[in-house]
């Protein structure tokens, strides 16, 4: 085992100059503030780590987590190579809800230039491990610039479990090698030299426990961005549930195998394979699964794969063939791997693009999940209601502020509301209460809550549709 350690050891200590440190000037989005009212922008600055990606013949790229920079406004990279020197670098794309929480930025053709020419060796471009997942006990080394240190910092650990994926989240490797802020976004390397994940995040109040974003679905994002210039993976387009024994008189099945589609989205991966709820999912492309949904065999024989995290390994435009029952019939069919259609509440956008509309003194969003977390803060019970009320199939448009000695507040309108009507029309999106605004400009409009909660507000005229002024008529006249 020692053997092993040294080896891998020097393994790393040849790794780490591959790997970048990442200065962040942006907008701090932990803020509840900026987070109910996105017209607060506050400014910070902070660090992550990266590192030089082999991709076919691509130069200057680098892999981190998205959430080091997706809220950035300037960029620079430092590198062991290059003393403290500093890069300004730019971001190809990243996924926005962090789900996984990858991003790829480069260096600008004169920035490579300069950085090849102040490096005291070539660049070190790290490779992304394909194929088998690291097994539970593999040792592994997380390399990055925590707490903001100069130079790479190297820990050790093993790969101690494994957390599936979700419809909305992406599996993630768990280690016990240490990471701190300052780590995400560097690589976790095993043996050959290789890596195996992105270090993304750390559990709170507990001793070591890190949270890994696989190297297959760096792999898969990175490819998705770079071949069709947009960085998501497939999703299965549904609800899906669990199968049991006891549905096996009613779906015709000898046993529970595969899981049951329970809903199909409009425009998705289920309905493009022409499934219907009450189908079985059996096999995605040749790979079963039990009847959780696990992959049946070697790969999911610890619990750590499934059918979501099976579809989203596909690179979105491949054909991919299913195997599923309907009605105790094995049928096979194929469809093209695709995004989930747009659900109704989205997941962290951006802040430099969060829309918002400030109306009636009320500023109202696009139901988001970091709206319900924020609102932990302002009110837990207004939160529950919001989880409990959502509908995910349809967007939703919430109330984040009140601004004081305005109509909202004198209507006593909280935090927390969800408009769903205007002038007894549903309103689903802020474009569509855009236009009912629109619409009645020198009027008023009646909104309608989910709770009940009504308000009845003036729609201000456009200064040029409003009569002239009387300002400088005498007093106690006024425009006929």
């Amino acid at each position: 085992m020692s053997t092993i350690k040294n080896k891998l050891t020097d393994v790393a200590r040849q790794m780490m100059s591959g790997v970048v440190q990442i200065h962040v000037e942006g907008h701090l989005e932990e803020d509840i503030q900026s987070v109910m009212n996105p017209a607060i922008r506050i400014p910070g600055l902070w660090s992550g780590s990266g590192f030089f990606i082999r991709y076919q013949d691509l130069e200057g790229y680098m892999v981190t987590n998205a959430h080091v920079v997706r809220n950035a406004v300037k960029i620079e990279i430092s590198s062991m190579l290059t003393s403290e020197e500093h890069f300004e670098a730019e971001v190809v794309g990243l996924v926005k809800t962090l789900e996984p929480d990858v991003a790829l930025i480069k260096l600008p053709d004169d920035e490579l230039q300069r950085f090849k020419k102040l490096a005291i060796t070539d660049i070190e471009y790290l490779e992304l491990r394909e194929g088998m997942h690291p097994s539970r006990g593999e040792e592994i080394k997380a390399i990055g610039y925590p707490l903001g240190m100069i130079e790479p910092n190297i820990t050790s650990g093993e790969i101690t479990n494994f957390v599936s994926g979700s419809e909305y989240s992406t599996e993630r490797f768990v280690t016990n090698a240490a990471i701190n802020p300052g780590n995400s976004g560097g690589p976790s390397i095993s043996e050959g030299g290789k890596v195996v994940g992105l270090n993304t995040a750390v559990m709170v109040n507990a001793e070591n426990i890190g949270f890994i974003t696989p190297a297959s679905l760096v792999k898969t994002i990175i490819e998705n961005l770079l071949q069709q210039n947009e960085p998501y993976f497939a999703g299965i387009g549904g609800k899906l549930q669990k199968n049991a024994e006891n549905f096996n008189p009613f779906l015709k099945q000898t046993q529970a195998r595969g899981v049951i589609v329970a809903q199909v989205l409009p425009n998705g991966f289920l309905a493009a394979a022409g499934l219907e709820p009450r189908d079985v999912i059996l096999s995605i492309n040749g790979t079963e699964f039990d009847r959780h949904g696990i992959v049946i065999g070697k790969e999911g024989l610890y619990r750590h794969k499934n059918i979501y995290d099976v579809i989203k390994l596909v690179p979105i435009g491949d054909k991919v063939a299913i195997g599923y029952l309907r009605d105790g019939e094995v049928k096979s069919t194929e469809a093209i791997a695709m995004r989930n259609p747009d659900r109704g509440i989205v997941s962290i956008p951006i802040i430099a693009e969060r829309k918002y509309l400030d109306v009636f003194g009320m500023v109202v969003q696009q139901l988001s999940f970091e709206i319900i977390d924020a609102m932990r803060e302002i009110d837990t019970n207004a939160q529950i209601d919001l989880i409990q009320s959502i509908d995910q199939e349809k967007p939703a448009l919430v109330v984040t502020h009140i601004h004081q000695s305005t109509q909202a507040d004198e209507m006593e309108w909280p935090p927390g509301e969800l408009i769903i009507k205007a002038n007894e029309k549903g309103v689903h999106t802020l474009a569509e209460l855009e236009t009912m605004l629109e619409q009645n400009k020198g009027g008023a409009v009646l909104l309608e809550c989910r709770n009940g909660r009504i308000g009845y507000f003036r729609v201000e005229a456009d200064p040029e549709d409003a009569p002239p002024s009387n300002d400088n008529q005498p007093e106690n006249t006024v425009w006929t």
